[in-house]
Parts: C-alpha cells; sequence; structure tokens
C-alpha cells in the first residue's frame, strides 16, 4: 500500500531515472569551466552559469543604478552574496572542482572586505558586524540597511 496522497506508479521513477539522470542536465556541470559569466550580469539576469542560462521570451532585465557611495557598497556586496550562493550551490554537485573552490575563496575574501568597507563608513550590516562601540550599542543608531536615506 502505498502511504503518499498522490499514488505514482513505479514506472515512473524507472522512466525518471533513465531519461532525466542521464540527461545532458548533468554533463552541463561538468563543462563549467568557461561557462561563468561576470558577477554583474549574473546577478542581474539571476544566473551565473551561461549554460544554465534560459531568458524568458524578450525580457530584458533593466540594470540598477546606485546614487551613492552606501548604495554602491549595498549593491556590491548582494552581488557577492549571489555569485557566494551559485557557487555554493555548484560545489554542492562538484566538491573537488578547484578552480570554483579558489574562485568561491576570492569571492568570499572580497565580500569580507566589502562588508567591512560599509560598516567602518555607514554602520553595522548584521548583529555580528561592528556592533559595539567603546562605550555604547551602535546597531540603532545607523540607518539600517534596508532604509532609504536622503
Amino acid at each position: 500500500m502505498n502511504n503518499n496522497f498522490y499514488e505514482i506508479p513505479n514506472d515512473w521513477y524507472n522512466e525518471f531515472n533513465n531519461n532525466f539522470m542521464n540527461s545532458n542536465i548533468s554533463n552541463n556541470y561538468n563543462n563549467i569551466d568557461n561557462g561563468l559569466n561576470n558577477p554583474k550580469n549574473g546577478f542581474l539576469r539571476g544566473n551565473l552559469f551561461d549554460n544554465l542560462y534560459d531568458p524568458y521570451k524578450n525580457y530584458k532585465y533593466r540594470e540598477l543604478k546606485p546614487k551613492n557611495k552606501r548604495e554602491e557598497l549595498l549593491y556590491n556586496i548582494l552581488m557577492h552574496n549571489f555569485v557566494l550562493i551559485e557557487l555554493q550551490l555548484y560545489l554542492d554537485v562538484n566538491p573537488m572542482d578547484t578552480n570554483i573552490v579558489s574562485l568561491y575563496n576570492k569571492y568570499l575574501m572580497d565580500k569580507k572586505r566589502l562588508c567591512d568597507e560599509y560598516e567602518r563608513g555607514f554602520g553595522p550590516l548584521t548583529m555580528d558586524g561592528l556592533n559595539v562601540g567603546a562605550n555604547s550599542y551602535n546597531w540603532v543608531n545607523s540607518p539600517w540597511p534596508w532604509e532609504v536615506s536622503k
């Protein structure tokens, strides 16, 4: 007796394993060396990998334009977070790819540098980032990352 809400025939599992798992999708990940887009374009379109990107109809993504140094730093931090997540997902499937591991470490160091620069100039980004000053708790004193400053 099948206890699943939906009764899935056993043949479906065999068909899935034969068609999907042996398809070219897994091969796309193996040829990734030159398949990375630059971080800015990958961030704007939502996919870092050129060979896995499938644009939606004639949709053109809009480029974001920071208005000041604070927004520029936040934009770069978000872009680096996106790249790190994309690379983490890739490394979940290919943990021994040393090129991607070194690229991941490079972006991680760059993100830490950007976060430090932002926190020195505009206050903490997270609860563990430069929170406590010499005599006071700094988190509530500066504008929060999502607040608009005019």
